[in-house]
């Protein structure tokens, strides 16, 4: 088994290890690739303080301290790439440590459980998440999110507007796209939680 390539809900996937600082993501370059630039949202607050200025007038002050707390949220985070030929790991940054680490289906040695996750068909990566999850996943669009474990599959499933989810099968065009994120925490954003549809695949 490989362990570099190893998916650990909480911890990351092999050596990236949530915590990890960007310089020590790049001594890792020769086996998961070269980082690109970190790309922050920095500049987020003062937008929204420009933007507040200017409506502020028209919103509440719950909207605007929501708006301020989400702004905030976002001036801690980064993103960058890792790329080995023409295959990106994308990574996610809080406060400057590793928080977030996603794998597409190209790289084929990403293991959970002791089974190749990519090698596998969607409901059977799906029961294996959930089972591991303790509870049902929440679906919408094409995301899965696993809340116990903070892992979330996309392209494994597709879910209607009427909230019927179905697991792709190998001849969907999405299917190729395929795509597993680990966090340190789940991605639970109050505004957006319903959207989802609770459902079971076990």
């Amino acid at each position: 088994m490989n362990a570099d390539w190893l998916i650990s809900p909480h911890h990351g996937i092999g050596r990236l290890a949530f915590g990890l600082s960007p310089e020590a993501v790049a001594a890792l370059a020769s086996l998961y690739g070269e980082p690109g630039p970190l790309m922050s949202q920095a500049d987020v607050a003062d937008d929204v303080e420009a933007v507040i200025a200017q409506q502020g007038a028209s919103m509440s002050e719950e909207t605007i301290a929501a708006v301020r707390r989400a702004a905030r949220e976002l001036a801690n985070f980064a993103t960058q790439n890792l790329t080995k030929g023409q295959i990106p790991i994308l990574l996610e940054y809080r406060d400057d440590r590793l928080d977030g680490v996603t794998v597409e289906a190209r790289h084929k040695q990403a293991r959970y459980d002791g089974k190749l996750v990519f090698a596998l068909g969607a409901r059977e990566v799906l029961s294996l998440f959930e089972r591991a999850n303790g509870a049902p996943g929440r679906y919408r669009s094409s995301e899965a999110a696993f809340d116990n474990i903070a892992v979330s599959l996309f392209n494994f499933t597709a879910t209607s507007p009427r909230g019927e989810v179905r697991a792709l099968a190998e001849a969907d065009a999405d299917f190729r796209d395929r795509s597993v994120t680990l966090r340190r925490q789940p991605y639970r954003p109050a505004d957006e939680l319903d959207q989802f549809v609770t459902f079971s695949f076990n």
